[in-house]
């Protein structure tokens, strides 16, 4: 039991030093006093479930993050060529093949991704999610929709956009395009303070 506590209170001050957030900024996010989240991170106190799901929300990661046994901190993360994983995401069934550029396990902030297009036909299907994109083309070149805009992206260029706006892309002519796509979540301070505010 002691080593549960003693590893939530680590990862809670490893992931807020990593947000680059004082004790002070997690304290007024949540609505706790910030000595109530020193003694949570120094393991004086063990949160409730009800607190640690507030921190969980300020630090912008599931709950579970603070009970799964295989959390692997690095200063830094490589990925040899032939070791990147083909990654699941809901564009694959549209002819869209994700391989993971970084194997960060629970990082909630960032994704980066080497997409392949294809070529072939498909449905023409607009996405659109929380966060921002940045794609830049590597190879080949590809139309891309943007709500009601249309540009056109060849090699060496690149796009950045709310992925709030419905998108969708495809390639030019006959030849698959590939793209790195860096993808970043979206956090609502302004929504935390206010929660913050309302949970005193």
């Amino acid at each position: 039991m002691e080593e549960f506590n003693i590893n939530i209170g680590e990862r809670i001050k490893r992931l807020r030093h990593m947000r680059n957030l004082t004790l002070q900024d997690v304290a007024n996010f949540t609505g706790f006093s910030k000595a109530l989240i020193s003694q949570i991170e120094n393991n004086v106190v063990t949160p409730p479930i009800t607190t640690l799901a507030k921190i969980a929300k300020v630090l912008n990661v599931k709950m579970v993050y603070f009970f799964e046994d295989d959390l692997d901190f690095k200063e830094y993360y490589l990925v040899k060529k032939n070791d990147r994983k083909i990654a699941y995401r809901e564009g694959a069934k549209h002819g869209y093949i994700y391989e993971e550029l970084a194997h960060i396990k629970n990082n909630d902030i960032f994704e980066s991704f080497v997409v392949t297009i294809r070529s072939e036909p498909r449905e023409k299907k607009l996405f659109s999610h929380e966060g921002y994109e940045f794609m830049y083309i590597l190879e080949g070149g590809i139309r891309m929709y943007l709500n009601n805009d249309v540009v056109t992206l060849e090699e060496g260029d690149s796009i950045s956009f709310s992925s709030k706006i419905p998108h969708y892309a495809e390639t030019l002519g006959d030849k698959d395009a590939k793209i790195l796509s860096i993808r970043m979540k979206s956090i609502d301070i302004k929504a935390l303070i206010n929660q913050a505010g309302k949970d005193k």
